[in-house]
């Protein structure tokens, strides 16, 4: 769910869009004015130019049908004048407003305090840092790795059972996206399974899966992702859902580009 700060903050990225667009129409639009008038016969258009402007006896000069687009242009001069005027008022009440949430964040008021006396307190609301910190600071033990087995480090200092899962941790780690490595759930029937990562995707504060399938050339090896996807299914977890997914075989390698593309998208904060 996203915060009142999240959407107004997407409002205002809108706003300043259609601001920029609106402007940049404005140096190319016509002079003059349009004049409207209801017929039965239909609507008809009539242009009067600067100087004529307040010539009560002017009619304008009639805009014929081909010209249309002529008084398209007018007209949308004279909206996008009235847009600029409301999108920058209505941009500076959001910035009065986004101020004031900073200044009377609740969240905030935890972190303010002495760490020895945080440890006293359990506040009913605290920051999304905050939360990450308490969420990433949790300890756990993963699955065990066999003997003899490769050491493949992470640029977070965690070891990982594959080149492929190092470059999905280092670029979960470079974009500051909070996750652990095979943190054991239980699931349905006490079956304990151990997710390849298990992300917070923020602002939602919502734990989801991404599993990376390395094997997917091997029959016996697709059978166990089958089990593991039913296994996940009866619990809730869905794939595109709360579940993600990442895969290749021994001779179409793990796609980095895509890989970079899914996780910005799923996973980033945008500001």
């Amino acid at each position: 769910m996203k915060t009142m700060e999240n959407m107004v903050k997407e409002e205002r990225k809108q706003l300043e869009n259609m601001l920029e667009e609106a402007k940049m129409r404005l140096q190319t639009a016509p002079e003059g004015y349009l004049r409207i008038s209801g017929k039965s016969r239909g609507v008809e258009y009539y242009y009067k130019n600067v100087d004529r402007k307040n010539r009560s006896n002017d009619n304008g000069r009639y805009i014929k049908k081909r010209e249309i687009e002529f008084a398209q242009r007018i007209a949308q001069r004279d909206y996008d004048a009235v847009l600029v005027k409301h999108a920058e008022k209505r941009i500076k009440a959001i910035e009065t407003f986004l101020k004031n949430c900073d200044e009377t964040n609740i969240k905030t008021i935890y972190e303010k305090m002495n760490p020895y006396r945080r440890e006293l307190i359990t506040p009913p609301i605290i920051s999304d840092e905050e939360y990450i910190k308490q969420w990433q600071s949790v300890r756990y033990e993963g699955k065990s790795f066999v003997d003899n087995a490769q050491e493949i480090i992470t640029e977070r200092g965690e070891r990982v059972r594959s080149k492929s899962e190092k470059i999905i941790a280092d670029k979960l780690y470079t974009l500051g996206i909070p996750y652990r490595y095979e943190y054991p759930i239980t699931l349905e029937g006490n079956i304990k399974i151990y997710p390849d990562f298990t992300i917070l995707k923020m602002p939602q504060r919502e734990e989801v899966y991404l599993e990376h399938f390395g094997l997917m050339d091997n029959s016996e090896y697709m059978d166990s992702v089958i089990y593991k996807l039913n296994t996940y299914e009866r619990n809730g977890i869905y794939l595109g859902v709360n579940l993600f997914m990442t895969h290749e075989t021994s001779k179409v390698p793990l796609n980095t580009r895509a890989l970079d593309g899914m996780i910005k998208q799923l996973f980033c904060v945008e500001e």
